[in-house]
C-alpha cells in the first residue's frame, strides 16, 4: 500500500511518546509498524495567546455571559447561582472559600437540602391527571384558583409553586383535611326565557351588558366600550357574524356573574349558549380580534365558574390566537387608525397579563414569548372619550387614574417578575441568598407606581379628598395583594422546608441535625415571608372595613387572603409553643373573621376555606390553649369542621393591631411593607377621580338572578 509523507505535519502520538524520530508516513510511520504499535496522528493544541487583543476578547465575552446570566435569574447572586447549577445533589459543592460572595456559610448538609426540588403531589394512576370540567359545578375542595385541589386525581397537574402546596405539605404531614362532601349543582334549567317572557325585549341583555362595564370591565378594559353598545344597539355594525355572538353572551355571562351570588345561575345560561356559537364558529379554523376578546373574558369566567383548567385552554387559544394575529407586533408602518391600533395593543397585554397570572397561579410553565419578541408599546393612560375612531392626533396621556391604569401597572408588573417565577420552578432549587435577592425587580415594580397607585402615606382621616371609587380601589389593591403574594410564593418554599423538618418524625424541632443552628438566611426568609403575610391580612381587612366588596372583588380578596392566612397557620402548626404564637392566632382570627364577614353572604368558597381552617386549628399536634383538640377552646378559636355560627356572621369585622417586631433593614428587601407594618394608619384611597364613577345602586338585579337553586 503505496504511503504518504508530509515534512511539515507532526510526529505521531507514539513517537512524540517516546521522544523518537518519527517518519511522518501515513497512515503508519516506520516506528510504529516495526513495534506493532497503533500510530495516531493528534491534530495540533491550539493555545490562546497571550496578548492584549486576546484577553479583551476573553473579559468581553465574560463580561456578555454575565449579563446574560444576570437576566436569566434577575436579583440574584451570580456565584451562588453558578454553585446552585453547576452543582448537583449527586456531586455537593465544596465548602465556600473565604472569596466566596455568600453572606453565611451554610451546613453541607442543610445545602444538600436545599438542591432537592420541590415534592410534586403525583396521581395514583398513569392517567391520574386526566380531567374532565364538562359541568359547572362545586365539588369536594375545588375551587377556580385550585386553592383546595389537594388530590392530583382529576384535577390536572398543579406545580410546587401552586397556591394549594400549603395544604398539599399540611395534609402529607397528617394533618387532617378531609372535608365532608357537599351536593353539588349542575347543568340547571335554564332561566332565560322566563325572564324574557316578563321582561321587555333587550332590557335583560342591556342590564347585563351594564353590569359588565360597571363592575368587570373597570377591572380588565379589553373590550373598547363604545364600539361594544354601538355594536350591540346597530346589527349591521357587528363584526365576524359568530364570533361577536360568542363575545356578547361572554359579556352577558360575566355581567350577570358579577350582580348574582353562588345561588344564581342565570350567567350559566349564556355561558351554555356562548359554548354553542364556538363549536358553531370552527374556532381552531378562524382568527380575529373579536374571537381573541371573547376567548380571553371566556377562559376568566371558567376559572370564576371553578374550572380552572377549562379556562386554561380557553386562555391557551387566545394566546396562540393573539400571536397569529400579530397583537404582539407594533408595525409602525401599517396604516391603520390610532383607536384600531390601541385596541389590538389592549387586547395583547391582557392577553400576557392574564396568561402570565394563571401560570403563577398554577404552578405552570409561562408560554409566553420572549420580551425582546414582543414590540408591541404599553397602552395610553387615557379616557375614552380621547381617543374615538376619528382621532387623528394622539392624545396627551392622563396624569391621573384611568380605568387603563390598573392594565398598564400590571403588565409592568408581570414584564418584570415573570423571570422570577420562571426561576422559582426552575431546578434546582434556589438557596436563601438568591431569594432574598429576587425581590428586588418588585421594589423596582413597586418604585415605579404613579403615586395614585401606591399606599398614601397619610391616615385616611388626614387625606383631602374622598375614598376612591370601589372600582379604582379594588384595582389598586388587587395589585398590591398581587405583589405581596408573589413575594410569598418566593419565601414559601424554604419555609415548608423548616416546616417539613419539625414535622418528620425525628426532625428536632425543625433544627437541622447535628445540633447546627439554623441558617440565619433562611431565618430571615421565613420571617419575610410571614411579614408579608401579615401586612397582606391586614390590607384586606382595611379595604373590607372601607369599601363595598363586589363580587369581583371577593373572588380576589378571598383568594389573596387564604394564601396568607394559611402563613401564620404553618407558623402555628410547625411551633405551637413559640412565644409569638399567640400572634400567629391573632393573624389567624382575622382571617377567620373575613371569611365570615357579611358582605360575602353565601360564598362557597369562604365557607370552605374556613371549614379548612377550622379543621386544622384542631388538629392534636396544638396545645389547648390555641385551640387543639381535647383542650378547648383558645382566643375564641373554633373547633372542628363546623360553620360558622349566624351570631358571628352578623357581627361586623374590627380589625386589631398587629403585634410586629420589624427586623433590621437588610439588602435587596422592600422598603414598603415595613413602612407599612408600622403605620398604625394602614390603609388609605387615591385621587378623587375626574369623573364620577356610576352608582352600583342605579339598579337592583335581585329579583332577576337570585333564583332558587334548581334541583
Amino acid at each position: 500500500m503505496a504511503s504518504t509523507r508530509d515534512s511539515h505535519s507532526f510526529a505521531c502520538d507514539e513517537c512524540r511518546l517516546r521522544k523518537s524520530r518519527c517518519s511522518k508516513e501515513k497512515p503508519t510511520c516506520l516506528q510504529c509498524r516495526q513495534l506493532n504499535k497503533e500510530c495516531k496522528y493528534s491534530p495540533k493544541v491550539s493555545r490562546s495567546p497571550l496578548t492584549r487583543q486576546h484577553l479583551t476578547y476573553v473579559e468581553d465575552r465574560l463580561h456578555s455571559f454575565e449579563t446574560a446570566l444576570g437576566r436569566l435569574f434577575p436579583g440574584g447572586d451570580l456565584d451562588a447561582t453558578l454553585r446552585s447549577l453547576l452543582f448537583s445533589q449527586e456531586a455537593p459543592p465544596q465548602a465556600p472559600s473565604s472569596k466566596s460572595s455568600s453572606r453565611h456559610s451554610t451546613p453541607a448538609k442543610a445545602e444538600a437540602d436545599r438542591s432537592e426540588p420541590a415534592p410534586e403531589a403525583l396521581p395514583q394512576q398513569a392517567d391520574g391527571f386526566d380531567w374532565a370540567e364538562k359541568e359547572l359545578t362545586l365539588g369536594d375542595l375545588t375551587d377556580g384558583m385550585a386553592a383546595l385541589s389537594i388530590k392530583p386525581e382529576g384535577a390536572g397537574y398543579f406545580g410546587a409553586s401552586s397556591s394549594v402546596v400549603p395544604l398539599r405539605a399540611l395534609f402529607d404531614h397528617g394533618f387532617d383535611l378531609n372535608m365532608p362532601v357537599r351536593s353539588a349543582r349542575s347543568g340547571g334549567v335554564p332561566l332565560k326565557a322566563q325572564l324574557l317572557e316578563s321582561a321587555p325585549s333587550g332590557l335583560i341583555e342591556q342590564a347585563f351588558i351594564d353590569a359588565f362595564f360597571l363592575n368587570y370591565h373597570t377591572s380588565y378594559p379589553f373590550v373598547h366600550e363604545p364600539s361594544f353598545r354601538a355594536q350591540f344597539n346597530e346589527p349591521s355594525l357587528r363584526p365576524h357574524g359568530t364570533a361577536w355572538q360568542i363575545l356578547l353572551n361572554t359579556i352577558l355571562a360575566l355581567g350577570a356573574w358579577s350582580i348574582g351570588d353562588d345561588s344564581s345561575d342565570l350567567d350559566i345560561t349564556f355561558y351554555q349558549e356562548a359554548r354553542g356559537y364556538l363549536q358553531q364558529a370552527s374556532v381552531f379554523e378562524t382568527g380575529n380580534l373579536t374571537l381573541v376578546q371573547a376567548l380571553l373574558l371566556l377562559s376568566n369566567y371558567a376559572q370564576k365558574r371553578n374550572k380552572p383548567n377549562t379556562g386554561w385552554n380557553y386562555l391557551g387559544l387566545a394566546v396562540r390566537m393573539a400571536m397569529s394575529l400579530g397583537l404582539h407586533k407594533e408595525f409602525h408602518g401599517w396604516k391603520i387608525s390610532l383607536l384600531q391600533r390601541e385596541i389590538r395593543r389592549r387586547l395583547w397585554w391582557g392577553v400576557f397579563i392574564f396568561d402570565s397570572g394563571a401560570a403563577k397561579t398554577f404552578g405552570r410553565p409561562i408560554l409566553l414569548p420572549d420580551d425582546s419578541v414582543m414590540d408591541a408599546k404599553q397602552v395610553l393612560n387615557i379616557n375614552d372619550e380621547a381617543l374615538t375612531s376619528t382621532t387623528t392626533t394622539l392624545p396627551s396621556e392622563s396624569p391621573g387614574p384611568t380605568i387603563y391604569s390598573g392594565l398598564i401597572a400590571q403588565t409592568r408588573f408581570h414584564l418584570l417578575t415573570n423571570s422570577v417565577y420562571q426561576r422559582l420552578i426552575s431546578s434546582p432549587s434556589i438557596t436563601p441568598e438568591e431569594t432574598l435577592n429576587l425581590q428586588k425587580p418588585m421594589e423596582e415594580w413597586y418604585n415605579g407606581l404613579p403615586s395614585y397607585i401606591q399606599h398614601p402615606q397619610q391616615p385616611l382621616s388626614m387625606l383631602p379628598s374622598q375614598l376612591d371609587p370601589d372600582s379604582l380601589a379594588l384595582v389598586r389593591n388587587r395589585l398590591l395583594w398581587r405583589n405581596w403574594n408573589l413575594t410569598i410564593l418566593i419565601y414559601r418554599p424554604i419555609l415548608l422546608r423548616w416546616a417539613a423538618r419539625h414535622w418528620a418524625p425525628h426532625g428536632g424541632g425543625g433544627v437541622p441535625e447535628g445540633g447546627e443552628s439554623e441558617d440565619p438566611g433562611e431565618t430571615e426568609c421565613r420571617m419575610r415571608c410571614l411579614q408579608t403575610a401579615q401586612l397582606t391580612i391586614s390590607s384586606i381587612a382595611e379595604y373590607m372595613d372601607n369599601y363595598v366588596c363586589t363580587r369581583l372583588g371577593a373572588w380576589y380578596m378571598l383568594y389573596f387572603l387564604f394564601q396568607a392566612g394559611l402563613i401564620p397557620i404553618v407558623f402555628l402548626m410547625t411551633d405551637p409553643s413559640n412565644p409569638s404564637a399567640a400572634t400567629w392566632l391573632q393573624d389567624i382570627e382575622t382571617t377567620k373573621a373575613l371569611l365570615t364577614h357579611p358582605s360575602l353572604g353565601t360564598n362557597r368558597f369562604a365557607t370552605r376555606c374556613y371549614e379548612v381552617v377550622n379543621r386544622l386549628l384542631g388538629s392534636p399536634g396544638l396545645p389547648p390553649e390555641l385551640g387543639g383538640v381535647n383542650g378547648g377552646v383558645g382566643v375564641g378559636v373554633s373547633v372542628g369542621p363546623h360553620p360558622p355560627s349566624q351570631q358571628q356572621q352578623q357581627q361586623p369585622h374590627q380589625p386589631h393591631q398587629q403585634q410586629h417586631i420589624p427586623p433590621p433593614q437588610q439588602q435587596g428587601y422592600m422598603p414598603f411593607p415595613e413602612q407599612l407594618f408600622s403605620d398604625p394608619t394602614f390603609g388609605g384611597s387615591l385621587f378623587a377621580m375626574e369623573q364620577p364613577m356610576p352608582s352600583s345602586t342605579g339598579m337592583d338585579f335581585s329579583e332577576w338572578v337570585n333564583f332558587p337553586g334548581a334541583e
